[in-house]
């Protein structure tokens, strides 16, 4: 049986491309290990294929860069679903149209088959269920997470010593009418009411992004409408904050891409933030796309997972900054009742409110010692206060995180899915 190939595409495209310039068929294959015999058959006959069987839809390079993007996310903790792929084999190939057999552009099973098996380094695994991995997380684990990206930044040589390029970055929900709370009435009464205003489970999902210096990026607003009606969008008087949409409500990877391309990045722009900057996200409600890692490249943003399921111990906007804000909220939203007889607090009358909370409860100070209670600045695991880890003292390394592999840094190859 012949030996299968020893070298990867983009090795062999190099050796091709230095023949090309003059160097020697012997001189290329030895600076890039690849079969001499190889690389002159590969330049005499360029359109001979590279595999058996149907021809690719896409081409070994481009699948070699697909391979990358999954290795990467894996190794900075937002690991892909098979849907993941397929979804962004699916965007590839509508903005680069081609022939091909599948429906709406999107591959089925068979393809997804027979590029695991063209990538056997590619392994499929089963993530443990968030409620009992989040009861699993132990101080050992969160250690091995330091550890790991630590060792990733040293190998991308990211030495980053100034707070202000150093984000936490996520989404909550605000209620319309949020609970009442405790009240008083005659004693005895078993009954006690109070008359909604509005509707209890309607919230509106909200984005922010805070650094370790205590800046706060502006969020933005995400309002569940398919093209979002002209007073609602001017009742944002900040020119700064951001307007999403989505057909729920809800953060999507559309308007997660929209917001880093439209609010975040700007933000850094215009305060005159040096580059790279980190920004640490829960990989549970992170929405990655090939598109947002092709743009986070080229505005240097190192997107990074914070440990799988310990958010209440590493992500400052959960440690820190979103308790003040809701109740903030509630306050905002009890005093506006009172204030507005007979009114109905209401996606128009939302960002108004929500500007003056935010302005009045997220405190510089407050994301200062939210970052250092994580250890996310200075980066150090002996901040972390290790008495909330449920878990106990055993690692579960398929929970660990390997710095991420669709990073943002193989500037080389992102250039084909532009």
């Amino acid at each position: 049986m012949p030996k299968k190939n020893e070298y990867d595409a983009e090795s062999m495209e190099a050796a091709i491309n230095d023949v090309k310039n003059n160097m020697s068929y012997r001189n290329a294959a030895n600076k890039y290990g690849v079969p001499k015999s190889t690389l002159e058959f590969k330049i005499k006959n360029p359109g001979h294929k590279d595999t058996c069987g149907p021809n690719l839809i896409l081409s070994a390079r481009e699948e070699s860069d697909l391979v990358r993007w999954i290795e990467e996310l894996a190794t900075k903790g937002f690991p892909r679903k098979r849907d993941d792929i397929l979804n962004s084999v699916h965007n590839f190939l509508t903005e680069n149209p081609r022939p091909n057999p599948f429906k709406s552009n999107r591959p089925g099973e068979s393809w997804f088959k027979a590029f695991l098996k063209r990538h056997p380094a590619l392994v499929q695994r089963t993530s443990e269920a968030v409620s009992e991995a989040s009861a699993c997380v132990s101080e050992a684990d969160i250690r091995k997470w330091f550890k790991d990206i630590n060792s990733y930044l040293i190998s991308k040589n990211i030495v980053i010593d100034d707070p202000s390029r150093i984000y936490n970055g996520d989404e909550s929900g605000f209620q319309i009418c949020p609970k009442t709370g405790k009240v008083f009435a005659r004693k005895g009464a078993k009954n006690v009411y109070s008359v909604e205003k509005g509707s209890s489970k309607e919230s509106i999902t909200v984005m922010f992004s805070f650094s370790a210096s205590g800046l706060t990026c502006p969020p933005m607003i995400i309002y569940g409408y398919k093209r979002i009606p002209e007073k609602i969008s001017q009742t944002v008087k900040d020119p700064d904050w951001g307007i999403g949409r989505s057909d729920n409500g809800w953060m999507t990877a559309e308007t997660f891409y929209d917001y880093v391309k439209n609010v975040f990045y700007p933000f850094l722009v215009k305060n005159n933030i040096h580059f790279p900057v980190l920004l640490f996200l829960d990989g549970h409600k992170s929405h990655l796309t090939y598109e947002l890692s092709i743009l986070c490249n080229e505005q240097n943003i190192e997107v990074i997972a914070l440990y799988s399921n310990a958010t209440r111990i590493l992500q400052p906007c959960d440690v820190a900054v979103f308790r003040p804000i809701k109740m903030g909220w509630k306050k905002a939203v009890r005093e506006f009742y009172e204030q507005n007889p007979g009114e109905v607090l209401n996606k128009i009358t939302f960002a108004p409110l929500l500007e003056k909370v935010v302005a009045k409860h997220i405190k510089k100070e407050t994301l200062i010692n939210g970052f250092r209670a994580c250890g996310l600045f200075h980066f150090n695991p002996d901040a972390v206060d290790y008495t909330k880890c449920l878990g106990n003292k055993k690692e579960h390394p398929e929970l660990i995180i390997k710095p991420f592999l669709f990073t943002y840094k193989l500037i080389a190859t992102y250039h084909i899915f532009r």
